[in-house]
């Protein structure tokens, strides 16, 4: 006797309901497995030598001067020291020859004080340095940061500033300054519906899979909410972040170079006044590397630049850009903090001689 259609279609629900079902399990046993065996941290916390979670912050521009703390995660736990003036070591006790200035990179998250770039690099020349490098801000934000410390210490007559740009200007990524400073100057989202960058290697696929959209935009809530995700990006953090971050707008990017343009301006009225050298540093997320767009990135920094001299750092670290980040953090490792030290060594060198006599 012929089974009927119906019957069948019922049947075919019904395995799927079950297979669904099955699967859902499988995952939510991974899920608690994961935590139990192989358990990722969220985040980076800060915490005091007995393990404390401690504020490490006075204001939206100072350390607590003196402090000392843990940065700790499941990638490293790193001994940072901030100076009595409330700045990260180095902070020299005279007024400084070099002054660092940037966000978190230049900060040295994840990293112990001596083997930030900017320690080392200072250690090398034999330099008075300060590190003025401070979470979490763009170009705007640390200007005003830099305008408070000439305010605070009037003596301080430095030969260089060195600013350190985080950027990416075919994607959008945590930190990308194009878009912090987007956000400091009260347009963010500017452009934001605006069609991809025509340099973004996934503006060329129409086809992208709705799933992989979705986690996409959803990716911070699944990284706080999800230890196989965070699993899954301790371990291969480098190349998810190079196939699906989500591209950026070429309107945006018109507009987050205008007003980083406006940040430079600022920049070097204040070079003028305090009569220092001022250089921008391009720092690349490593998908920017990991892509191919890093030449992009400083083309894009320089016509914000102007006449500013805009130094590319991509060449320090092209040759296997995932070896120099942290997977799940994103920040240079100590391995890359070393080499961009050593590029801005080379770099100091060929302008400093060592004559003899």
């Amino acid at each position: 006797m012929a089974r009927s259609p119906g019957r069948g279609l019922t049947n075919l629900a019904a395995n799927v309901a079950l297979s669904a079902a099955v699967i859902a399990v499988g995952v939510v046993g991974l899920e608690f497995a994961s935590r139990w065996l192989l358990p990722v941290s969220p985040g980076t916390q800060m915490l005091d030598q007995n393990g404390d979670r401690i504020e490490i912050f006075v204001g939206n521009d100072l350390f607590r001067p003196g402090v000392r703390f843990r940065q700790v995660s499941t990638e490293f736990d790193a001994v940072t020291n901030i100076s009595p003036l409330g700045y990260r070591e180095p902070s020299a006790p005279t007024p400084p020859q070099v002054i660092v200035l940037g966000d978190s990179f230049a900060f040295g998250q994840g990293l112990a004080d001596g083997d930030t770039f900017a320690a080392i690099f200072c250690a090398e020349a034999a330099l008075a340095c300060v590190n003025l490098g401070f979470p979490g801000t763009g170009t705007l934000r640390q200007l005003q940061l830099l305008r408070r410390a000439f305010d605070r210490h009037p003596a301080w007559r430095p030969a260089e500033v060195k600013l350190f740009v985080l950027a990416m200007s075919s994607s959008f990524m945590a930190g990308n300054d194009f878009l912090d400073v987007l956000a400091e100057t009260g347009v963010a989202g500017a452009g934001a519906a605006s069609a991809p960058a025509a340099s973004d290697p996934l503006a060329s696929r129409p086809d992208r899979p709705g799933p992989v959209a979705w986690a996409v935009e959803r990716r911070q809530w699944l990284l706080a909410h999800s230890n196989l995700v965070r699993l899954a990006y301790a371990q291969y953090g480098s190349a998810i972040r190079s196939w699906f971050s989500p591209a950026i707008g070429a309107a945006q990017l018109a507009d987050g170079i205008a007003a980083m343009s406006g940040a430079f301006e600022g920049l070097r009225a204040l070079a003028a006044e305090r009569g220092f050298a001022l250089t921008v540093y391009v720092l690349h997320p490593v998908q920017d590397l990991l892509r191919g767009t890093w030449a992009d990135t400083a083309a894009a920094v320089q016509a914000a630049a102007g006449d500013l001299p805009v130094v590319d750092t991509a060449a320090a670290l092209r040759d296997d850009p995932a070896a120099y980040y942290f997977a799940y953090d994103g920040h240079l490792n100590p391995a890359g903090a070393r080499r961009i030290a050593g590029f801005l060594l080379e770099e100091w060198r060929a302008q400093h001689p060592v004559t003899t006599p």
